[in-house]
């Protein structure tokens, strides 16, 4: 695995009396994802929630562990709902 990981950095900044515009970009300026929102909590929220869901799918994570997270994630609560029949099949 690289050593060299990217940053990055979250950004709010209002626009008018209730516009905020949100950005995530890297620490050497690169712009990632951008949006606006009306008010700073749910700007705050949406930037967040970017960074996050940005990480979450980031290619530094090796894909047969990601998968087999996400397998087992949702198998786990879905056969819970199955009949025993089914579930020894």
């Amino acid at each position: 695995m690289s050593d060299n990981l990217p940053t990055f950095e979250m950004f709010l900044r209002r626009y008018g009396r209730r516009t905020w515009r949100w950005r995530v970009c890297t620490t050497e300026g690169r712009l990632v994802m951008h949006g606006s929102e009306n008010n700073r909590p749910a700007a705050k929220y949406a930037a967040e929630r970017a960074l996050f869901l940005m990480l979450l799918a980031a290619p530094y994570r090796p894909a047969s562990q990601a998968s087999a997270m996400a397998r087992s994630s949702m198998a786990t609560p879905a056969l819970r709902w199955l009949p025993r029949q089914q579930m020894r099949e």
